[in-house]
């Protein structure tokens, strides 16, 4: 996971748009996102992405890079959503 340039870099496997993104100055550190994530989702169980993106004010290819590695460790299940979730005008 490194670049030409020494920064880490990680493959769009899943289709998620880095490019331009990944050099925006603001950046969360994927390592405390990562327990962050876990953690939120330990306390309030399922969410939608959107939801998790919304509460983490993060980037969509870091929230998606955390949540694939957070289920590679088995930490974290994917489900189908509810429609209750999308309908929440509160923030998680």
């Amino acid at each position: 996971m490194s670049s030409t340039d020494g920064r880490k870099s990680i493959s769009d496997e899943e289709g998620v748009v880095i490019g331009a993104h990944e050099a925006l100055v603001i950046q969360y550190s994927l390592e405390r996102l990562e327990e962050e994530v876990y953690r939120f989702l330990k306390d309030r169980g399922n969410l939608p992405i959107s939801a998790l993106w919304r509460r983490f004010n993060c980037h969509l290819w870091e929230l998606s890079y955390v949540l694939k590695r957070l289920k590679e460790k088995g930490l974290v299940q994917e489900f189908e959503t509810e429609a209750r979730y999308y309908h929440d005008d509160e923030m998680p």
